[in-house]
């Protein structure tokens, strides 16, 4: 298994800009505040100041998460500069450790 690590809600957005600039081929899926798991990983169409606009091409269906703050946990498909595929991310409001 894994170790968890924690990012912040900042260092997360930072996450999700550079995976739709420079690999909008690696999707994403999170677990928010009261809520499960998303069942897809999902494509990132925009993020914007506070949150995210996503596309889950399994089901062809929009999602937004309209506050990063709200995220629990997250994971990512495919290896990204130091995140590993299919482990749990925590997020943090305070900051990563």
């Amino acid at each position: 298994m894994l170790k968890t690590r924690a990012i912040s809600v900042v260092e997360l957005k930072r996450l999700l800009v550079d995976l739709k600039d420079k690999r909008p081929d690696i999707g994403v899926r999170f677990r928010v505040v009261g809520d499960h798991w998303d069942k897809n990983f999902a494509s990132i169409v925009f993020v914007t100041d506070r949150g995210v606009i996503l596309n889950d091409d399994a089901n062809d269906k929009i999602c937004t998460i309209p506050d990063l703050k709200n995220v629990i946990q997250f994971e990512i498909d495919g290896p990204f500069q130091n995140f590993q595929p299919y482990n749990h991310y925590d997020v943090s409001p305070f900051g990563g450790f």
